[in-house]
């Protein structure tokens, strides 16, 4: 190996025994840091839907009562799952259901949108 992929191994190797040191040493404070982190995502994942809302608020007032219902119910429900998959345990199956549904919602809006492309 040369010498730049020994020095990004060591750095690897490193982080994972500052974590595992981290997670007996001080555990309860990295469940409290961990939540934060959770709480930080969320909040990003809330501003960067609400930029894109914003951005793309005169195209989607074209929509029909029926695509707007389709359109924003998949995207509580995207904001759901995000929810749902911080308070589960996520296991292997839970984890493949939620990506599963998160992924269809998005599908639903992205081919609501690409309908939309010749409206104006």
């Amino acid at each position: 190996m040369e010498r730049r992929q020994l020095i990004n191994w060591g750095i690897v190797v490193l982080a994972a025994v500052v974590v595992t040191v981290l997670q007996v040493v001080a555990g309860p404070a990295l469940g409290i840091l961990a939540m934060i982190v959770r709480i930080a995502i969320l909040a990003a994942l809330v501003w960067f839907a609400y930029t894109l809302w914003r951005n793309n608020r005169s195209r989607l007032q074209w929509l029909s009562t029926r695509q707007k219902l389709l359109f924003y119910g998949a995207g509580a429900l995207i904001v759901l799952v995000v929810i749902v998959s911080f308070l589960l345990p996520l296991m292997l199956f839970t984890s493949l259901f939620l990506l599963a549904v998160a992924g269809g919602c998005a599908f639903v809006m992205w081919r609501i949108y690409q309908d939309t492309a010749g409206w104006y």
